[in-house]
């Protein structure tokens, strides 16, 4: 309302921000004071000048801080993550049904509702109120789009109670969707198989054709001489061309000196004897093989030793064909077989267990279901080749170095960033009959504050220390500008940190529970198929998305950073290993949007670093966290 000036303090009027306020609403409001001005100083603008006017982040339980930088809506950072993560989150699901049972006044119906519901009885009266609102926005979700990030694995029902069991089974039906998705191109792919789509064409009893119909593209990822449409030789990467490395020091800097293997090649070669990189496997561990009319799933992969040729047996195949690529293409206003590359089949295979170490070639050997009985009883594909290596027993050590604000948020806006970082990592293990998620070593970075672009801060930290066997880690990475305001700051990090140790109960309880019944939650075929690399990648990103799909649902804080990595033991050898190249250059979407790019950037004995970059289209932004990697034993 205007005020009377008659009845206005004197002091009021001095301090030239006049406002009184009437407030009806029963929502968030945010209210932006003057300060009072010094006698020395010229007057002050009015508020909305001073500060203007920021709309309220939709969907958001804490208030904007003073001052603080515009931030994205509920709906747009719901929106990204459904466009970004094809399978939903089954902890932050969890965790809001939980939430509801302890507003509720409902009593814990096992010792596991009893540690969360401990954990949130312990919460500060104004956390509970923010817990509220959060469970709030989660219940305004549309249908489609709380299916799309939570499922339907958890209850929504205040009156049932949630088991270590429950949800568990809701944890593993997640990570064999990620796994499907990721190895197979299917969410279904590790529990159905399916054979490609009939691209064989009859050649007649005397045709001369060099056009393999039954092609390998890919071995793990590696582009193979076989790739259609050919590749020149300068169109592989580096980690597809064999190698042989060796650390110098050049002006007291230490270098990796790489030379192209050529000639005597311990596999495929292209024109020019430049051999092509042969993959090491571990015995037990899966490899991919992705290519063209893979259209039986009784098709068996034939594993032959290159020094002696003997053929050491046929092992059984998991096959998911492509059918999402069409048959054919109008190329010039005529239809077209598309049999290159494009098509995406894909098998699995695992590695027998007694297999000695050695080069060995190996074949995919397909019954004929081709339609075309001049092609004889089996088709055999094109070779390839994999090196069997024996189990690493090293351990190793991952750190943090820095954190580079390459440029901050926008748009410009008074202040700088205020940056927190939080890191969680887990070892894993896979034997015969269970997945074990070991204890997490988590890390919570100082609050960087004012940090504008081009500017560095200290994150020496160690995220993850190996202190026994195990297959790989899982470490989960998250960032967020936060603003300065310390209520507003405190709001965030209190019940984020009630969200992490949530985090800890419900992994815990997933192990006790997986490893009572890993057979009925669908984790045993993972381990039967032998996908230790894509199951602890899938972890990775079902703890990470289960942290950012819980922070979009209610915290103003916009995400900067995003990662989730998974590797395996025998990645963290490769990566160390001097003797082997540097990695490519990489680059990915994170679950949130982010553009994650990684550059390695040098390797020594024992040692290997990289940068990995972190832009934020929404926020203008570039942040970077420098990662050491060291193998300690």
């Amino acid at each position: 309302m205007t005020p009377n000036e008659d009845t206005i303090d004197p002091e009021r009027k001095l301090s030239g921000c006049l406002i009184d306020i009437c407030i009806e609403s029963r929502g968030d409001v945010n209210i932006y004071n003057c300060t009072a001005p010094s006698a020395t100083l010229p007057p002050p603008r009015p508020c909305d000048e001073a500060f203007p006017p920021l709309p309220p982040a939709e969907g958001a339980c804490v208030p904007l801080a003073l001052g603080a930088k515009p931030k994205q809506s509920r709906k747009r950072k719901i929106e990204k993550l459904l466009a970004n993560n094809p399978v939903a989150s089954a902890l932050a699901g969890s965790f809001f049904h939980l939430s509801r049972r302890f507003l509720d006044g409902r009593p814990a119906g096992n010792l596991f509702e009893k540690s969360v519901f401990d954990l949130l009885g312990s919460l500060p009266l104004e956390t509970k109120g923010v817990l509220s609102c959060a469970l709030g926005s989660f219940d305004s979700l549309s249908h489609g789009d709380r299916y799309g990030l939570f499922g339907s694995a958890i209850s929504t029902d205040p009156n049932q109670p949630l088991d270590e069991k429950t949800l568990a089974a809701a944890f593993a039906a997640e990570l064999v969707g990620r796994v499907g998705d990721q190895v197979y191109g299917a969410r279904n792919g590790v529990a159905e198989e399916r054979p490609g789509r009939n691209r064989f064409y009859d050649q007649g009893p005397t045709a001369e054709n060099f056009d393999i119909q039954f092609r390998i593209c890919r071995v793990d990822g590696l582009r193979t001489g076989e790739f259609a449409p050919p590749l020149n030789p300068g169109d592989y990467l580096p980690a597809e061309i064999q190698q042989h490395c060796q650390p110098i020091v050049v002006s007291g800097q230490p270098q990796l000196d790489c030379k192209v293997q050529q000639g005597n090649c311990p596999g495929n070669f292209l024109a020019d004897q430049t051999c092509l990189r042969v993959p090491q496997v571990q015995t037990g561990r899966a490899v991919t093989l992705e290519g063209v009319n893979f259209i039986s799933v009784d098709a068996k992969v034939r594993i032959t030793a290159q020094a002696s040729s003997t053929i050491k047996g046929e092992v059984d195949a998991h096959v998911v064909g492509d059918l999402d690529t069409p048959l054919s293409e109008n190329v010039d206003g005529v239809d077209k077989p598309i049999r290159d590359c494009r098509v995406r089949d894909r098998l699995t295979f695992v590695v027998p267990a007694d297999l000695p170490p050695g080069v060995y070639s190996i074949q995919i050997v397909m019954p004929n279901v081709t339609g075309f009985a001049n092609l004889a009883g089996s088709i055999v594909s094109n070779t390839q080749f994999i090196e069997v290596i024996p189990p690493p027993t090293a351990r190793f050590q991952i750190a943090s170095e820095i954190l580079y604000a390459r440029k901050e948020t926008a748009p410009v806006f008074p202040g700088s960033d205020e940056v927190r970082v939080r890191v969680s990592a887990f070892p894993i293990t896979a034997t015969l009959t269970s997945l074990i998620l070991g204890e997490e070593q988590r890390f919570n970075s100082p609050e960087y504050g004012d940090v504008d672009s081009g500017e560095i801060r200290d994150m020496t930290a160690v995220l993850f220390q190996q202190s026994a066997p195990l297959d790989g880690v899982v470490i989960a990475i998250t960032g967020y500008e936060i603003d300065s305001d310390k209520a507003y700051r405190d709001q965030i990090n209190n019940f984020t940190d009630a969200f992490h140790q949530y985090l800890k109960i419900a992994l815990e309880a997933i192990a006790r529970a997986l490893n009572k019944a890993a057979d009925l939650l669908g984790v045993r075929k993972l381990i039967d198929l032998g996908l230790a690399h894509p199951v602890i990648l899938a972890i990775a990103s079902a703890v990470t998305l289960g942290v950012i799909a819980f922070l979009a649902l209610w915290a103003p804080a916009d995400l900067i950073i995003e990662d989730a990595l998974g590797l395996t033991i025998m990645d963290l050898v490769t990566l160390t290993n001097a003797n082997l190249p540097l990695p490519s250059l990489s680059s990915h979407t994170s679950q949130q949007g982010l553009r994650v790019n990684v550059t390695p950037l040098e390797k020594i004995p024992t040692q290997y670093r990289e940068r990995r970059e972190y832009v934020s289209n929404e926020e203008e932004s570039r942040y970077e966290i420098t990662f050491r990697y060291n193998r300690v034993a």
